[in-house]
């Protein structure tokens, strides 16, 4: 049992170096993320000089359920973090394409009034800034939403409202990729 906990300790202290290393993770979950990683990682180390005393079976049962139930770093607290961190990085290309998308409206103006046919620029731009918004309205809240989920014994719930936010983590990077393809499909029909 103590391996075990030992790999989850492991794996908790590369997610503190994952969480150091992200740069696009907002302040609110870095600091939520931290309060969870540290936590996990002080309950564990209790959990596992605990383990060393077990005198009996049934006693040593009860603390790997513990490790289990209590903590959930796999199957939560690493995805918290990965996810997390995606989502906030998704949060961060929609804000910066908001503003390219208003610098291509003023291109598409301006060349119109040269004479040029914008059809298929204009087009592009409705479908960039419709993906933009349905990136902004599928990823809204899904971190918070993620990061409310605490560990316990139902790991089919947990499982559920990972894999929510993953699907939606996916569904708003393909989101986004549509926008930079429409983006770049305006610049090349306006030609620059």
């Amino acid at each position: 049992l103590t391996a075990r906990i030992d790999g989850r300790l492991a794996e908790l202290s590369a997610l503190s170096a994952t969480l150091t290393a992200a740069k696009q993770l907002t302040s609110g979950h870095r600091a939520t993320l931290t309060t969870v990683v540290t936590g996990d990682q002080a309950g564990l180390k209790q959990l596992r000089t605990k383990v060393a005393a077990e005198a009996t079976a049934a006693a040593v049962k009860a603390d790997a359920a513990e490790m289990v139930n209590g903590y959930r770093v796999y199957l939560l607290a690493a995805p918290q973090v990965r996810l997390t961190i995606s989502a906030d990085l998704e949060t961060a290309a929609a804000a910066r394409l908001a503003p390219v998308a208003d610098q291509l409206a003023k291109a598409i103006d301006k060349a119109k009034q040269g004479g040029k046919d914008t059809s298929k620029a204009e087009a592009a731009l409705v479908d960039l800034r419709s993906q933009l918004a349905t990136a902004n309205s599928t990823i809204a809240g899904r971190a918070d939403t993620l990061l409310a989920v605490r560990p316990g014994p139902d790991a089919a719930a947990i499982s559920a409202k990972v894999d929510a936010t993953r699907a939606a983590i996916k569904s708003t990077r393909a989101s986004l990729r549509a926008a930079v393809a429409d983006a770049k499909t305006i610049r090349s029909v306006l030609g620059g």
